[in-house]
């Protein structure tokens, strides 16, 4: 008898099987079924993630490690070294015993008897179902909703009475797929990485992070429970993505919109489109994609959303101030800080060298901050400006940074970053900002609004409790990019699993210097790097990664190679 409950449901049956279960022979047959089906949702991971999956065959036998895995790259979760659970079977300080505990502490997972994690040990399709029903932190059915979906399957009978909730909360978020017949839950199956990604692919759908697929075989769906006509639809929650800047032609606006569920809604955009259709992709999830055209243009435009249900119909506007759609002015920011002191003028002014008939200073229009708060080791400060296009920008922050460089991203509008190092401290310096064209300058100065503190952050609250290095070489376990294919402009992200506590850094062989990356978890290190505009192309280049810790180095290589166009 198989009786790993008390990681998935904190249970574990006394009982054997009920006497439908499926005998071990036929499970066996079952998992050799063809996993065909699954490609189109491990390609779209593949593709919109950092994920690799095809490094191992997808037909394997989805270890607990590995899924404890996916669950702290996309749900974020950090584990507290304050906070550890004893582990009998994982080495302490390791890469996998922090991801366990980061599961662990999240209460998506749980300790067998004895406190063994079982990293290799394998899930059924229910124990997988009710991992992911506690990472999404899914509302409890009521017990009408959990027979409805359980009518649903002629196997339901092979569930326990414990996990009837679970399929009715994995049913509502679209977490089943049953492939190839959909009326057969088989909860009992062992899962194969093929299926527990796709199992992913659906949680990352409902948390709005990837766009849904059609499932290969139309799925069941219970009849909507009666709403009585009285009852007027809600509309809970909206997001827009983005919400400010500005969408060029050929991007596109999202909208998306929590909600009653099982009723029509539509958007307006400005006046851009009337009554765009939101397709309801989860139960009371709605969202809708607008693609700009050439001749769109909108400025501070008004989103309107419709929701109509039995003949009653609820609106909500926003109005989006900082948005510009299509070809239009740069959207009228204000700066964050206070207006700055006019400049002292000499008693005796001298005057202005002569200019060029046509020639003036270059205008610094508008300046905006991303993040707006006290920054911390390891934050990124977006920069951004409108003023006249074709010119060379740069900024000081103080004495932390010097004459950086900010780049022209679309015309009018120019980005420079700032990376906050655990070093850097500062309270209220000093922004500088200078943009030149055809020789003249504009300087803005004003007094940057927050502290900045790099002893805090993400690197000091990770860091597990002191233990000795071990000695020898710093072990490197795995190398990921974003992507193997960019265009200059975009953002690459390299992340590498190793050794604990060791300063990490990546390059493109032959194309750039090192840069560093960052521990975000122990023994996770990670970086995201905007390519610059004007670098060289690369064809197939390599990228290496770095670790360094107690005097020793290693280097391990992309296994894929990166290609970067103009």
């Amino acid at each position: 008898m198989r009786c790993s409950w008390p990681l998935a449901l904190g249970l574990c049956w006394t009982l054997g099987w009920s006497s439908l279960s499926l005998p071990a022979w036929s499970q066996g047959v079952e998992q050799q079924a063809s996993l065909a089906w699954a490609d189109a949702y491990v390609a779209a991971l593949e593709r919109q993630t950092d994920l690799v999956l095809t490094q191992e065959p997808l037909s394997a036998t989805l270890t607990r490690l590995e899924l404890a895995q996916w669950l702290t790259e996309f749900f974020g979760y950090v584990p507290n070294p304050n906070q550890v659970q004893e582990i009998r079977d994982l080495e302490p300080n390791t890469p996998d015993y922090w991801t366990a505990q980061a599961v662990l502490q999240a209460g998506a997972m749980r300790l067998y008897e004895g406190n063994e994690f079982r990293p290799q040990g394998d899930l059924t399709h229910l124990e997988a179902l009710a991992i992911l029903v506690r990472a999404l932190q899914l509302p409890a059915p009521n017990q009408d909703d959990i027979e409805r979906w359980m009518a649903l399957y002629t196997d339901a009978a092979e569930v326990p009475e414990v996990g009837r909730a679970f399929v009715a909360m994995a049913g509502e978020a679209g977490l089943l797929v049953n492939v190839p017949d959909p009326a057969r839950l088989r909860p009992n199956r062992v899962l194969s990485r093929a299926e527990g990604a796709v199992l992913l692919h659906q949680a990352l759908v409902y948390r709005g992070q990837l766009p849904p697929l059609p499932a290969p075989v139309a799925q069941l769906r219970p009849s909507p429970a009666p709403v009585a006509k009285t009852v007027q639809p809600e509309i809970l929650q909206t997001r827009i993505t983005p919400e400010s800047g500005v969408v060029p032609p050929g991007g596109t606006l999202t909208v998306e919109a929590q909600a009653t569920p099982n009723g029509r809604a539509t958007v307006d955009i400005g006046s851009l489109v009337q009554g765009l259709p939101m397709q309801e992709v989860q139960p009371g999830y709605y969202r809708a994609v607008y693609t700009l055209g050439p001749q769109d243009s909108a400025l501070s435009p008004d989103i309107r959303i419709q929701l109509s249900l039995n003949g009653r119909e609820t609106r909500v506007q926003r109005r989006l101030p900082q948005l510009a759609l299509g070809n239009v002015a740069p959207p009228p920011v204000e700066s964050v800080f206070p207006p700055p002191s006019p400049l002292p003028q000499p008693a005796t002014p001298e005057p202005a060298p002569l200019a060029p008939v046509g020639n003036r200073y270059p205008r610094i229009e508008a300046i905006r901050l991303d993040p707006q708060r006290d920054l911390v080791e390891g934050d990124i400060l977006t920069i951004a400006i409108w003023g006249d296009s074709g010119g060379i920008a740069q900024f000081d922050l103080g004495n932390l940074a010097l004459n950086q460089p900010m780049r022209e991203v679309r015309p009018h509008h120019y980005e420079g970053t700032y990376v906050v190092a655990p070093t850097h401290q500062a309270s209220n310096p000093v922004l500088r900002i200078v943009l030149t064209k055809d020789g003249l300058s504009q300087e803005h100065r004003e007094i940057f609004p927050f502290a900045i503190d790099g002893s805090k952050g993400t690197r000091s609250t990770i860091q597990p409790v002191s233990a000795p290095v071990a000695a020898g070489l710093p072990r490197i376990f795995n190398v990921t990019t974003n992507s193997t294919n960019l265009r200059m402009g975009e953002i690459l992200k390299v992340t590498m699993r190793g050794d604990p506590g060791g300063r990490a850094a990546f390059r493109i062989v032959g194309v750039t210097p090192e840069v560093e990356m960052r521990e975000v978890a122990p023994g996770l290190y990670e970086t995201q790097q905007q390519l610059p505009f004007n670098m060289q192309p690369v064809n197939n280049g390599i990228i290496e990664v770095i670790l360094q810790r107690g005097g020793q180095k290693t280097t391990q290589t992309s296994p894929s190679p990166i290609t970067i166009a103009p």
